[in-house]
């Protein structure tokens, strides 16, 4: 099971990063979490380029990178001096790679970023950023878009875990059900019957059920995975929808307060250097949060 003592967020002061911010600075406010915030300068590449003559010192840009977080801080009730706090800032030949690093050395739990999705110019952070974190990341990756409100609270309302029966999907429901209990959110539970139907993980009758025997099966499925969270202060609900994996996720998550947490690999596993499809599609175009990761490893 992941930790969330340490959270880095990537913060470059763009729209989507100072939302990425806000649900950090939310974070602390209800774990005893620590708060990496860096900054990558990306050095720039190429033959016919070039460094400044006089770069900046590393000490001089994480002074200025400290500075300039201050009306972030304050606009959520933090201070530079919160021993919680940390900031990192450096120079680096691509972002990701940098985060990663930086991650690894300081075992961290989670990182977090903004991205520009749908909203953006077309799909060069997918391609990129976002990809290459998501993919080389030893932990489960946040990621928000710029809200269509600035000013709307950061808030997590209900958790939406998409669930294919595989062993990642188990690792990212029982996370799922964690930050349930910490944000004090209801759970829901969303398996995806796709067409034409793939039924070997309802059981040995599945090849020759009807379409409605095929979903009842996945019903009760799902209601078994969920059986473990349900209980005590935590409420969770079960849906199972026919059709596309990732159009039937969105319309699970439609609200901007809805945080989908998911794995990025499953039933299918992943042989391509790229993420899956449905992973991409649900991280561009999620109208709230989304917490994804390779694996999420299970509890005993």
């Amino acid at each position: 099971m992941f930790e969330l003592n340490d959270l880095l967020l990537a913060f470059d002061f763009s729209p989507s990063s100072k939302r990425a911010f806000a649900y950090g600075a939310d974070l602390l406010q209800r774990t005893d979490a620590r708060l990496h915030l860096m900054h990558v300068q990306e050095v720039p590449q190429g033959p016919f380029q070039r460094e400044p003559r006089s770069p900046v010192p590393t000490y001089k840009l994480e002074e200025e990178f400290e500075e300039r977080c201050q009306d972030a801080l304050s606009a959520h009730g933090l201070d530079a001096d919160d021993d919680r706090l940390t900031f990192n800032a450096e120079r680096a030949d691509a972002v990701a790679p940098a985060l990663v690093r930086y991650a690894e050395s300081k075992d961290v739990g989670m990182i977090a970023m903004g991205t520009h999705g749908r909203r953006g110019v077309e799909r060069a952070f997918y391609g990129s950023v976002a990809e290459e974190t998501l993919r080389t990341a030893p932990t489960p990756v946040f990621t928000v878009q710029s809200p269509d409100d600035e000013e709307a609270a950061a808030s997590i309302e209900r958790i939406v875990a998409p669930v294919d029966f595989s062993n990642p999907s188990r690792g990212a429901l029982q996370q799922a059900g964690r930050l349930a209990t910490i944000y004090e959110a209801p759970l829901k539970l969303v398996h995806v019957v796709e067409t034409p139907d793939t039924p070997s993980v309802y059981g040995p009758e599945s090849p020759t059920v009807t379409s409605h025997k095929t979903k009842e099966k996945a019903e009760t499925a799902l209601e078994d995975w969920g059986s473990d969270l349900a209980g005590g202060d935590l409420t969770v609900s079960y849906v199972v929808h026919r059709g596309e994996p990732a159009p039937s996720i969105l319309r699970s998550a439609p609200h901007e307060t809805d945080l989908i947490v998911m794995a990025t690999r499953g039933l299918r596993g992943v042989r391509r250097a790229m993420l899956g499809s449905v992973t991409e599609e649900v991280l561009r175009e999620a109208s709230g949060p989304v917490l994804a990761a390779r694996d999420f490893p299970t509890s005993d």
